[in-house]
């Protein structure tokens, strides 16, 4: 998401607090969480003098619970019909395509750094992930297959508490279906890894 868009998407945010009581105290913690989403995306961008990559990446995460939070802030102001339901989804929907974009940044660059820390012979590499066309999900199975190897479904499924076990199994057909991920064995004894040529 361009910066352009961001600071229309907190003008967005300043315009519907407006409607807030005078002196509520959730506008004026809605319009901060707003501008530091602003601040913390220029360090993300590089756009601050000492920025490392370390930095950045910190930058990005902050973001990420910075937007859960003023989405939660929104969803008590809706509740007290402060916001109107349309432009509360308008808000829901540019936040969440915001926190889409960055999650897949983190986990890329996390993804990059463990390849880069291990130390077994380099494989060679013959084809190229395209990440933007995999889920949330699935970038985080790639991250626990490349930290941890080899692994059956239910130890994966072990990382999303929150998920049926059935939509992560899916989520491994897909992966599998795009030769990224290959398995050994059947059944509950079913083995995934990703496949070398990657």
């Amino acid at each position: 998401m361009m910066e352009e868009n961001i600071i229309k998407l907190t003008n967005a945010l300043y315009k519907a607090t407006s409607f807030f009581p005078k002196e509520e105290p959730l506008k004026f913690a809605i319009r901060k969480e707003g501008l530091d989403i602003l601040f913390f995306i220029n360090i993300s961008r590089g756009k601050s003098v000492s920025s490392s990559m370390q930095e950045k990446e910190e930058a990005i995460k902050k973001v990420l619970s910075k937007i859960e939070l003023i989405k939660t802030y929104f969803s008590i102001a809706k509740e007290q019909d402060w916001i109107s339901p349309n432009n509360y989804l308008i808000l829901e929907k540019n936040y969440n395509s915001l926190k889409d974009y960055l999650s897949s940044r983190v986990v890329v660059r996390e993804e990059k750094k463990i390849v880069q820390k291990e130390v077994s012979l380099p494989i060679k590499k013959t084809k190229d992930i395209n990440y933007e066309e995999l889920s949330s999900v699935q970038l985080k199975v790639l991250e626990i297959l490349q930290n941890k190897g080899q692994l059956k479904s239910i130890e994966i499924c072990e990382s999303f508490p929150n998920m049926n076990p059935r939509t992560i199994r899916r989520e491994l057909k897909g992966l599998k279906d795009l030769k990224i991920v290959v398995s050994a064995g059947g059944g509950k004894t079913t083995i995934y890894e990703i496949n070398k040529s990657y």
